[in-house]
């Protein structure tokens, strides 16, 4: 046994908290997936068909602070979010915890091609989509209690987003390492401890809110459609190989959307924001449009919290090419600083 349980779960109903997280159970696929998408009009999607294929409270919603980098969405699990006895804490502890749990549910044919192994434990959520402009993206963090123990090991489990539709010749796995064809996986994101992976993208938790000893900072899943078509979109987690210890993938509420690659139209919120900046996923320029009646200064930060790019936007400039060839793959933070004390931080991925 690698962790001593050091703290009781407390369960209420069907809603469990600690330190202020709390997760909501029940919900249906519908639910899920309403929870995921983003404003509809020229940033949305259409979504149809859900499903859902899980274990016994394998899935919920989760809301509150946590220390993952986002504080609503909804969470899928190989293995149980709830704690069931003194060696099995589930999702929602401290670090010297312990999320384990056998799920004899089945594993999924897509994940275990995936993982090049037999999978268990699998839970899916799937369902259509029609996006309205030329890109669909979400956010996501993994999250595994097989950290740091398991790095480099066959126990790795397995994760994917797997879109399909018109021009995808075969499903596709859209859950990889910015910049790179990667799939996101204890082997490929971790601390580097034993030799693999890398650790760019790699939290070692050491705070109140979650058993699971590390994750991913908040990533984004992005790919390329054709505006009005239909897609399907399979998201899932399963164990690799054994089924003992668990692995959770968070998706944050309302970023699954779609949008154009031109600012040529303002929906309301966008409107709001005084700020259009597009694409989220860069290969060399970031354009912003401006149309805020005021002067504002915009600041690119890097995750070590360093500013790479500083450039003031004046009351009359209208769009802006902001280069970006000479940073590094990786996620960065456009941090956009209003003259008159608003602040708005969005996340971008160089390639």
């Amino acid at each position: 046994m690698k962790k001593i349980l050091t703290s009781l779960l407390l369960c209420v109903g069907s809603i469990l908290s600690h330190a202020q997280m709390m997760l909501t159970y029940n919900s249906t696929a519908q639910q899920l997936t309403n929870a995921l998408v983003a404003t509809s009009g020229t940033l949305g999607v259409t979504v149809s068909n859900p499903s859902l294929v899980c274990g016994d409270s394998s899935w919920a919603e989760f809301s509150g602070p946590t220390n993952l980098g986002m504080n609503q969405g909804i969470v899928l699990a190989a293995g149980s979010l709830v704690g069931t006895g003194p060696n099995n804490a589930g999702l929602i502890g401290i670090p010297s915890d312990f999320a384990v749990g056998s799920d004899t549910l089945a594993g999924d044919a897509d994940l275990s091609v995936l993982a090049n192994c037999n999978t268990r434990g699998a839970c899916i959520l799937e369902f259509d989509l029609q996006p309205a402009g030329s890109f669909v993206e979400f956010e996501y963090i993994f999250g595994s209690e097989e950290y740091p123990e398991f790095n480099c090991t066959s126990f790795n489990d397995i994760f994917a987003f797997i879109i399909s539709g018109p021009g995808f010749a075969t499903p596709t796995n859209i859950a990889l390492l910015p910049g790179t064809t990667t799939p996101v996986s204890v082997n490929s994101v971790n601390d580097q401890s034993s030799g693999c992976g890398d650790s760019t993208y790699y939290v070692a938790n050491i705070d109140s809110f979650l058993t699971v000893d590390g994750f991913t900072t908040p990533l984004i899943a992005y790919a390329n459609v054709t505006a009005g078509q239909t897609y399907h979109l399979k998201l899932g987690v399963a164990d690799a190989i054994d089924n003992i210890v668990n692995s959770f993938v968070f998706l944050k509420s309302n970023s699954l959307k779609s949008g154009n690659t031109t600012p040529s139209s303002l929906n309301h919120q966008a409107s709001l924001n005084k700020v259009v900046m597009y694409p989220s996923e860069v290969d060399d320029v970031l354009q912003l449009k401006h149309i805020a009646n005021q002067n504002m200064l915009v600041q690119i930060v890097n995750m070590q919290g360093q500013v790479v790019f500083r450039k003031q936007l004046q009351t009359n400039d209208n769009i802006s090419s902001i280069n970006l060839s000479s940073l590094q793959s990786g996620v960065y933070i456009v941090q956009l600083l209003h003259e008159n004390g608003e602040k708005r931080n969005e996340k971008i991925i160089k390639r």
